[in-house]
């Protein structure tokens, strides 16, 4: 399957009454998706990684492994470029968290699977930029102004986003659908 086939799918599976769940909290690209914060940060030889912190971990991580899984299907990302990918995956969630009381686990990860998208266009129209070396766990996504950001901007928006691709999300937890 292609990459855009396999993000269809994410958001398809967005709609399911039970959102899926990983077995374990994520860790990787440094990035780090857990319910607690660390309790020591900072202080070590490496930089911290970026931390996303929700209830929601199990659910989040389940969403970055498939979209690993669909941007590896066409080689879409490399050793560099992985950093810059889940780096600004972390940063829409937590863009996403700062700016909402009320999160569930099919908002938080709505957010993230529509930045995802925007990664995606920048890919093929040869847009994406990252960093050759992201010293200090620093990403191009951290010097970009929210108001150029073409990925997560708000609720309203990501709900227009995805209606317009034929995914109706509820962004309430699900009681029985």
């Amino acid at each position: 399957m292609t990459t855009i086939e396999l993000l269809q799918n994410v958001a398809k599976a967005l709609e399911a009454s039970r959102l899926k769940r990983a077995r374990r909290e994520w860790g990787g690209a440094d990035v780090v998706i857990t319910q607690k914060a660390p309790e020591n940060i900072g202080g070590g030889f490496y930089p911290d990684p970026r931390y996303v912190i929700t209830e929601h971990a199990l659910e989040l991580s389940w969403l970055f492994v498939a979209l690993r899984d669909a941007f590896y299907a066409e080689s879409l990302l490399d050793s560099c470029s992985k950093i810059e990918f889940f780096g600004r995956l972390a940063n829409a969630a937590n863009r996403f968290l700062s700016k909402n009381t009320h999160v569930t686990a099919y908002s938080l990860c709505a957010a993230v699977l529509h930045e995802s998208f925007a990664i995606y266009e920048e890919i093929i129209d040869g847009e994406f930029q990252c960093l050759a070396i992201a010293w200090g766990n620093e990403i191009v996504d951290d010097y970009i102004d929210e108001r150029l950001k073409k990925g997560f901007i708000d609720i309203d928006d990501n709900i227009a986003f995805f209606k317009k691709h034929g995914v109706d999300i509820d962004y309430d937890e699900p009681s029985s659908k």
